[in-house]
């Protein structure tokens, strides 16, 4: 009977001594990390207030130049000159030719009616959602194709629309 009960004991006792050195060892790593920030501390030179100011100041201006420079490197939204991509009959994939030629052809369509007149609508809501499909079904077919191109394009027409219709439109006098 007693080596029954010793068993289990002898078992929880090596357990705990487990628990305990796991417990040592992150104690060690913690008086480590609280040397080297205390060393840290004592090797960063002492500012006075009108140093640290500066210093926050730097960090400040060059933090908002970084966030200025993002912002161009993003490029705007809407690109400001027109680029026609036309993909050549013979580099079109055999699979999704159809797709593709309908897709440039409905961009066609909003090209020349750009150019038709200075003042018109670009595309027509009609000729949005049949682009919108025509990108989709591309996309079905041929998933690896580069669709933006495309989408830029259609970016500028929607831009181009907007922007008539903007300059179309009489602006009301403030009451």
């Amino acid at each position: 009977m007693k080596k029954l009960i010793l068993y289990p004991v002898f078992v929880l006792g090596l357990c705990t001594e487990h628990a305990a050195q796991a417990q040592a060892g992150a104690l060690v790593n913690l008086i480590g990390l609280g040397v080297r920030v205390g060393a840290q501390a004592a090797l960063k030179p002492k500012l006075t207030p009108e140093q640290r100011a500066a210093q926050q100041a730097a960090e400040k201006e060059a933090a908002s130049k970084q966030g200025v420079a993002e912002l161009d490197a993003a490029g705007p939204a809407v690109p400001k000159e027109l680029v026609l991509h036309r993909t050549p009959a013979d580099k079109l994939p055999k699979k999704s030719a159809e797709q593709i030629t309908s897709l440039e052809t409905q961009l066609d369509a909003c090209h020349a009616a750009m150019l038709a007149t200075p003042t018109g609508v670009v595309c027509s809501p009609e000729q949005r959602t049949a682009i919108q499909n025509a990108a989709v079904s591309v996309a079905r077919a041929q998933p690896g194709w580069d669709l933006h191109p495309y989408q830029q394009e259609m970016a500028f027409y929607l831009a181009e629309d907007a922007r008539r219709q903007q300059a179309a439109s009489p602006a009301t006098p403030a009451k």
